[in-house]
């Protein structure tokens, strides 16, 4: 992985997106430590998780539920995903 200032960049953004193409990312930083990862648009379509893989793996807080839990359990009477071991939605009141 190569890593570029932001100056440095600019003036090679041609060869950035070639090596990022070729799938090799790019990391940019600025002065301020604000970075950036440049990769090829197929790169980043496969690493992006579908809604179904992130409901299954991060949708359930591990603290138990949240305000949007709380708020579809008074609309529909059941919580939004299933909740974590143990718990239930009126422990959380």
């Amino acid at each position: 992985m190569a890593q570029w200032q932001a100056s440095a960049a600019r003036q090679n953004f041609s060869e950035i997106m070639d090596a990022a193409v070729e799938g090799t990312p790019q990391f940019v930083q600025r002065r301020d430590g604000r970075e950036v990862v440049i990769v090829s648009r197929d790169y980043f379509e496969r690493s992006k998780p579908s809604l179904k893989s992130y409901l299954l793996e991060k949708g359930v807080r591990p603290d138990g539920y949240d305000e949007f839990d709380r708020i579809m359990y008074d609309i529909t009477g059941s919580p939004a995903l299933a909740p974590p071991e143990n718990t239930k939605i009126s422990d959380q009141d």
